[in-house]
């Protein structure tokens, strides 16, 4: 019995570890601070996370959403493309709510672009390079949870001219607040995620996805 508590307890310590580590390197290698904050963007691509318990977007969803709105009212992006959260049994999508906020927010329908079709990060990002090759965008900003940025850095092939950066939230000051414990779901959903995506045939983890996320 010993022995398997102290198996526990040095798996545990080694989670721990890496959880720590990771979410600080995450959070530095991804900082709005890296950004050319003197420059303009084409666009910002704002990835839906998922719906609260009354259906609307969740509290990682808002601090993506508030991020951008912030840049976009900077001027530094000049539109903004929401992108995932489409349940078909619901009838509508994340990126539509949060279409929606950003509107309420003072952003430009006109700046605003939406995908209606995607409910997993690989299809979050083809629908959004869609849009980004049709409108001929040419320097774009990805807005996300720092887990997720890692994921996207792993899926994203860009064969074309258009310059992609990367950035999250400081989630010292972003609204609403991220807890520790937030922290740590983000960062287990994302790399069991990331796992199942590489372990599993891409057709076997296709249809997972479309039955949770229906």
């Amino acid at each position: 019995m010993k022995k398997i508590l102290l198996l526990f307890f040095c798996f545990f310590v080694v989670y721990l570890l890496c959880f720590l580590f990771l979410d600080y390197y995450f959070d530095k290698q991804y900082s709005i601070n890296n950004i050319p904050l003197d420059e303009t963007f084409d666009a910002a691509v704002v990835f839906y996370d998922s719906f609260d318990t009354s259906g609307n977007p969740d509290k990682e969803s808002m601090r993506r959403l508030s991020l951008a709105v912030d840049l976009y009212h900077k001027g530094i992006i000049q539109r903004l493309i929401f992108v995932g959260g489409w349940r078909p049994s619901k009838k509508f999508t994340g990126s539509q709510l949060l279409a929606q906020e950003a509107i309420a927010l003072g952003v430009k329908p006109a700046h605003i672009f939406i995908d209606t079709h995607s409910r997993d990060t690989f299809h979050n990002w083809n629908e959004a390079k869609n849009i980004i090759t049709g409108k001929k965008f040419k320097k774009i900003l990805l807005i996300s949870s720092p887990f997720h940025l890692f994921r996207l850095t792993h899926l994203i092939t860009n064969n074309s001219d258009v310059k992609i950066f990367y950035s999250t939230y400081n989630k010292t000051d972003t609204l609403p607040l991220k807890s520790f414990w937030e922290n740590v779901i983000d960062y287990n959903y994302h790399m069991i995620s990331f796992v199942t995506y590489l372990i599993l045939p891409s057709e076997l983890y296709q249809f997972l996805i479309e039955k949770i996320r229906n």
